[in-house]
């Protein structure tokens, strides 16, 4: 692994190297001796995805044993088993270690999944590269795959003590576009396909010393298109274009934080950029978009406003726009959330000001609602906004997300009520 301080270092050498040349060549130097010649240090290596292989158009084989990742059969077919594709060193253990090609990754502002750990990955085949963007999701090339395992801890105090890991989620970058393959852990022996999805009854997790039980929810395949998935807004009858399945996670704003790796910790953008695995990042990280970290442990009320405000636009970016957002920085031209139509759109890159209303700023919902929320927000009156509402219940037909949850988020519902709070008071009588 490179030792990027020390790659720093060596450039700083060659540079006063180099200047010491000059300064003697131009009569700055005392002396007239010929320096001896300066070592070349060699271009960045990259380290993520060198001698990592990749798919070469052969049908796979779900069977064959591979010396790396089994490429071909990513992108051909759904193994029974999530060791079939050789992602990780261990089979047994999707947390760490993954084989060549792939790097590991997290994100400021993480989704929302019942209080459960999550261990996220990214691999990328030998010779491709993945393309920056500003504000949508990074642009991984075909054969890339998204690969993250979530576990239950025994106590969200102690995520680095006992856990139960649950399932992993591949996000498989084929030809034909995105597809999700979901794999279930029975037991620790391997994960299972589970296209039809799985509950786990009696699901525990004790949080902030309160034993919660729910019922976790492994999602069927087909329903992952209702989160990652954007759609046309019809234009005419005879409009038949089909929805385009889309990571939501990995955009450069939630990127842009330090990541411990096998001997230094660096900028996750930065780390991708020197082993040339992402091109087209800004040489001056300062102009890339940051977002503060938010977990379960920061302390809502300590915050400053205007980090409250932000950090609640960045959460409701990762847990609720890609449902409810609408053409802006979507590079494909007339389409939206599948809740884009809604009115409600609240991604992380639209501007407030310009226009409260997207945000559900006195904006009566479209779904029926709730008698005793005349608006999704109602600045000054979390307790009257249905937003906050639908984000504090279970119920299914009010529960936002629909998908992903059978807890509340504490400590996401006590963001926004901050977040609603703050906001500017509007009138909200005539809604």
């Amino acid at each position: 692994m490179i030792n990027i301080n020390k790659y720093q270092q060596s450039r700083n050498l060659l540079f006063a190297g180099i200047t010491g040349l000059f300064l003697s060549a131009c009569g700055g130097g005392e002396s007239n001796e010929i320096p001896d010649p300066i070592e070349t240090i060699p271009a960045v290596i990259n380290v993520i995805n060198t001698d990592a292989g990749g798919p070469n158009d052969t049908q796979g084989d779900c069977d064959i044993e591979t010396e790396g990742v089994n490429w071909n059969a990513l992108m051909t077919e759904t193994c029974r088993n999530l060791s079939d594709y050789n992602l990780f060193q261990d089979s047994m253990n999707p947390t760490e270690n993954p084989t060549n090609g792939g790097v590991a990754f997290n994100l400021a502002v993480p989704l929302f999944t019942d209080y459960a750990s999550k261990y996220r990955f990214a691999f990328i085949p030998e010779g491709k590269q993945i393309n920056y963007t500003q504000d949508e999701v990074l642009d991984f090339p075909v054969g890339s795959v998204l690969v993250k395992t979530f576990t239950m801890p025994v106590d969200t105090a102690n995520r680095d003590g006992e856990e139960l890991i649950i399932e992993t989620r591949l996000l498989i970058h084929r030809e034909s576009g995105w597809v999700a393959r979901p794999y279930y852990w029975a037991d620790t022996s391997d994960a299972k396909i589970a296209i039809t999805g799985k509950i786990i009854e009696n699901m525990t997790t004790t949080h902030k010393g309160e034993v919660k039980n729910f019922s976790y929810s492994v999602p069927k395949a087909s329903a992952c298109t209702s989160c990652h998935s954007v759609v046309p807004l019809i234009q005419d009858q005879d409009d038949t274009r089909q929805p385009i399945f889309k990571p939501i996670g990995p955009k450069a704003r939630n990127l842009n934080i330090d990541h411990v790796y096998d001997d230094s910790t660096a900028n996750q953008l930065q780390y991708l950029a020197d082993n040339q695995v992402l091109i087209g990042l800004p040489s001056d990280l300062s102009t890339v978009d940051k977002i503060d970290l938010f977990n379960d442990d920061l302390d809502i009320e300590t915050l400053p406003h205007e980090q409250v405000m932000d950090t609640a636009r960045a959460y409701l970016d990762v847990n609720c726009a890609h449902c409810h957002r609408s053409e802006l920085t979507l590079p494909e031209e007339n389409y939206a959330g599948p809740a884009g139509g809604s009115g409600l759109q609240v991604e992380y890159n639209r501007d407030y000001a310009e226009n409260p209303q997207r945000f559900g700023v006195c904006k009566v919902a479209v779904a029926g609602g709730h008698a005793d929320y005349p608006a999704d927000v109602i600045p000054g009156s979390p307790d009257k906004s249905y937003l906050l509402f639908r984000m504090s219940t279970n119920e299914q037909r009010h529960r936002m997300p629909e998908l992903g949850r059978s807890t509340i988020h504490t400590e996401g519902v006590t963001l926004i009520n901050y977040w609603i709070k703050y906001l500017s008071l509007a009138d909200c009588s005539n809604p």
